[in-house]
């Protein structure tokens, strides 16, 4: 019941947000959306085969993701400026290891869907393929990139 008032609420708050303002018609409008969205995530929360579970000591590669976000922007804008200016060809693909770990496991589920969302969340690169079976990504980057820190979250 307390997961379904957070969302109700996070999704009301967002969609005012959003809205840009807090007329009587906009929050008219966000109780009903807020109502729908949280409805149909229970729906989805009861009705699914694959369940997730986020743990707490995941929040730590989804901090660093985002927390590079904005200088990864700015490094994209900056090697896609000066293939605009010199006419070069920055993208290639390229394997990185990525332990997929238990497939029937819950936890495992949330950290590998995660690990594949951060690592296409960075402006130059994105997860091309990430099989089942096989400990590695295929992702197309611009530019050179490190390798990953951590092999579970491809970050």
């Amino acid at each position: 019941m307390l997961r379904s008032t957070l969302a109700w609420l996070g999704t009301l708050a967002l969609y005012l947000l959003l809205a840009g303002e807090a007329s009587t018609h906009e929050i008219a409008t966000g109780i009903v959306v807020a109502s729908l969205v949280t409805a149909w995530a229970g729906r989805i929360r009861t009705g699914a085969k694959r369940h997730f579970r986020f743990s707490r000591a995941h929040l730590a590669p989804w901090g660093r993701a985002l927390w590079g976000l904005g200088p990864a922007t700015l490094r994209t804008g900056a090697a896609l400026t000066r293939v605009i200016l010199v006419g070069t060809h920055l993208g290639h693909a390229h394997r990185r290891p990525f332990r997929r770990g238990p497939e029937d496991e819950p936890a495992e589920r949330a950290r590998r869907a995660g690990a594949l969302l951060l690592a296409s969340l960075a402006p130059d690169s994105f997860v091309l393929r990430a099989d089942p079976g096989r400990d590695e990504a295929l992702i197309h980057a611009l530019g050179e990139t490190p390798p990953p820190a951590d092999p579970l979250w491809l970050a």
